[in-house]
């Protein structure tokens, strides 16, 4: 099997939701499952991010959904559209979506489905202009073919850019989960891994990357602490099946003992 990933960028009032992500820089996207026939397309996708974007993306879907003449990914006529938040935080949704689209230009996901038939599997992405597509295919010739559909039909104000044809990398579904993690707390750790904070040795100290995010360093360094003391109860609690608060004293078992 191959892995083509590839990204769809849209330009500022393209799109209404993706001018949402354009807007919240730490609003973001992921499906955890994403299925799609000649006829319909279903999915499940976790967001995380500030709780007022979140908000400003329920409303939106809400009004969307209510509304005839929608037009979904590339431009593609929407004639039915069912969407509804599975769970709901201050910073993170699950929400599940099923969409029918109409004659003519059809989504992404439904242009997958017609070249790979079954067995298709795909993954989905977005954050700030981009939505990123992964597909897993077996042979080259579906990617073109791909491609060039998808190329085709991009409606004014999107472009297509492809990041590798390979093989696959990681399609394992995520033990944590970002949904209790605040969107500053999250931004600090893709900062300190983007500047190599965690390399060895390590390639930026706190004090630099503040500089260059133009932060107190005392700030970052809070974030960072508290993002990380969140990490290690999350993999403790789901990666472990460990509930942190449920743990017993060692002392307390001595003394029972």
């Amino acid at each position: 099997m191959r892995e083509f990933v590839f990204t769809v960028e849209y330009e500022r009032g393209a799109d209404e939701v993706m001018d949402l992500f354009i807007e919240n820089p730490d609003l973001h996207s992921k499906t955890m499952a994403i299925h799609a026939t000649s006829e319909s397309m279903w999915r499940l996708d976790r967001l995380t991010g500030p709780t007022e974007a979140l908000e400003a993306f329920d409303e939106v879907i809400k009004q969307a959904t209510r509304c005839n003449g929608v037009l979904g990914m590339c431009g593609a006529p929407v004639v039915e559209w069912e969407y509804e938040v599975l769970s709901e935080t201050p910073n993170g949704r699950i929400v599940y979506s099923c969409r029918e689209e109409g004659d003519g230009i059809q989504s992404i996901p439904h242009v997958a489905a017609k070249h790979i038939g079954d067995g298709l599997l795909m993954q989905a992405e977005r954050r700030g202009a981009q939505n990123q597509w992964r597909l897993l295919i077996s042979d080259d010739d579906t990617v073109s073919e791909i491609y060039e559909e998808v190329k085709d039909s991009l409606s004014d104000g999107l472009s297509l850019s492809v990041q590798r044809i390979s093989e696959p990398e990681c399609w394992l579904e995520e033990s944590v989960s970002a949904d209790g993690l605040p969107p500053e707390q999250q931004a600090a750790l893709e900062a300190a891994v983007e500047f190599g904070y965690y390399e060895t040795p390590r390639q930026h100290t706190v004090q630099e990357i503040s500089e260059e995010l133009d932060i107190p360093n005392s700030t970052l360094q809070y974030r960072l602490t508290r993002a990380e003391a969140w990490l290690a109860r999350q993999f403790v609690t789901g990666t472990l099946g460990t509930e942190v608060e449920d743990r017993v004293d060692p002392e307390k078992l001595e003394a029972s003992a």
